[in-house]
């Protein structure tokens, strides 16, 4: 991909955000957005060669919907992260990943679904980064001697 774009709300947009860091960290350009201009904005731009993810466990969350259906209708790749096979997220998804987390009752809290979005999520890292490995390596080492160099 050119770039990939990750799209959640509340407790997944954490998870968005967490994996677009890993993301850039192996020189895979990649940005999060939990604002929803700023969602549809981005999803309006995409191109052929950049993957939109969007995250909701629910899969109906309205605005990271809206932002995969532009994505799409852009002609990016898109792919949803969800625990519903039904939700309105996999209608817009051309790859549906799923989740087996079952809420619990401090669901505000959002545990389950965030440790498994966080699992899925972990697991396209290091795919991408093992099929990249040198490459991978090298901008892991780049950015942490960036990071040791800052003065705190």
């Amino acid at each position: 991909a050119r770039r990939v774009v990750f799209y959640g709300m509340a407790t997944s947009a954490a998870v968005a955000l967490d994996s677009a860091h890993k993301f850039l960290r192996i020189n895979i350009p990649s940005v999060s957005y939990s604002d929803t201009h700023m969602q549809a904005i981005s999803a309006a731009l995409l191109e052929k060669r950049d993957i939109a993810i969007g995250i909701s466990h629910s899969g109906s969350s309205k605005d990271v919907v809206d932002a995969l259906r532009i994505a799409r209708q852009s002609g990016a790749t898109t792919v949803c992260i969800t625990h519903h096979t039904k939700s309105p997220i996999t209608k817009v998804a051309d790859i549906k990943l799923y989740t087996a987390a079952r809420e619990t009752a401090l669901r505000s809290d959002a545990m389950t679904s965030r440790i498994a979005q966080l699992s899925i999520l972990d697991v396209l890292y290091v795919s991408v980064a093992l099929r990249r490995y040198k490459e991978s390596l090298r901008s892991i080492e780049q950015t942490d001697e960036a990071l040791s160099d800052k003065k705190f």
